[in-house]
């Protein structure tokens, strides 16, 4: 199963300059909760954002170009083998984390998204592509809990593809 997972505005923004443009504690809580010990896939530049891979998960990065990466991170070179990964295990959730390019390559056949809204406006270079909510269910809903480590309205919603 290949899902899509992503905050973003109200406007749609997920980035800034390679990083998120807010703070969340209750989003990246989540991230991990679901992510944690299962493959992530993302774009060269969502990896160049990271310090160092993400623990306890099975790292993966995309891209055409060969990468010189770090012990225990592994090449995609491509969507095909992007899907012949998710196809060898089924019942396994593998997670794409960005960047916008590679949501856009992926949305087409991937099976669920976690979307994190946040309702406020912030500034920065890269929009979530636009998704046909009418190819989804919304299966999973809400409302997040504000308070003085999560100052911004926000909600998760889960879908699945009809």
């Amino acid at each position: 199963m290949i899902a899509l997972i992503w905050a973003e505005d109200q406007n749609g923004l997920i980035g800034a300059d390679g990083q998120l443009p807010w703070h969340l504690p209750a989003d990246l809580k989540r991230f991990k909760a679901l992510t944690t010990g299962h493959a992530v896939v993302m774009g060269r530049k969502t990896f160049a954002g990271f310090k160092r891979p993400l623990p306890r998960r099975t790292n993966w990065v995309l891209s055409h170009q060969q990468l010189d990466l770090p012990a225990g991170v592994r090449q995609l070179h491509s969507l095909t083998e992007l899907r012949a990964l998710a196809a060898k295990t089924p019942t396994e959730t593998c997670f794409v984390i960005g960047g916008a390019a590679v949501f856009a390559a992926v949305l087409p056949f991937a099976d669920r998204l976690y979307r994190t809204r946040i309702q406020a406006t912030f500034s920065g270079d890269t929009w979530m592509p636009a998704i046909d909510y009418s190819d989804w269910q919304c299966v999973q809903h809400e409302v997040g809990i504000r308070d003085e480590k999560n100052p911004y309205p926000f909600e998760f919603d889960d879908f699945e593809r009809c």
